[in-house]
């Protein structure tokens, strides 16, 4: 395996871990909402590798963390989602420094994924109607949205200045 290879196994891996402790325990969890910064952890890693890696990445820290620490039934359905924002990530963050990109894969995630698909997996997997848990959703997205957009480009500028030099050797 060549050394680039290895330095990508191993940041990808350290994500994973990172995107799990973030999601799992450094963020305000309830059966159907999570607040936190587990996002920053596939961004840096869509932004580092593109859009297969981000989606591996936040597909399987998806599911070691519902293995690890339970928050509810695991369902495949959130691993998906999870997947989905890595793919949007990766397109829409890697070689690209616009402020437009982060504003569309935000919203492009916050609505696609967080309003919609998981809402739909948590009327599935609880058995209720979309509508009770879309003002949830809907709160959470309000939150994270302008967090993700304030972070974002600034988490863009320390990659560029501290890590990808460090990765070009």
């Amino acid at each position: 395996m060549s050394k680039n290879k290895l330095l990508r196994l191993v940041v990808c891996g350290m994500m994973i871990a990172v995107d799990v402790v973030l999601a799992r325990l450094a963020s305000l969890n309830t059966t159907t909402e999570r607040l936190g910064l587990a996002l920053f952890a596939v961004a840096i890693v869509a932004y580092l590798y593109g859009p297969f890696a981000a989606m591996i990445v936040h597909g399987l820290s998806d599911l070691i963390g519902a293995a690890v620490f339970p928050n509810g039934p695991i369902f495949l359905g959130f691993t998906l989602t999870a997947a989905l924002i890595g793919l949007i990530y990766g397109l829409c963050f890697h070689h690209k420094k616009s402020v437009w990109w982060i504003v569309l894969a935000v919203a492009s995630t916050q609505v696609v994924c967080t309003l919609c698909l998981n809402t739909l997996w948590l009327s599935i997997l609880y058995d209720k109607v979309f509508l009770v848990f879309l003002p949830g959703r809907l709160i959470q997205a309000a939150i994270v949205t302008p967090v993700q957009l304030v972070g974002l480009p600034f988490l863009f500028k320390a990659l560029d200045r501290a890590v990808k030099p460090l990765l070009k050797h």
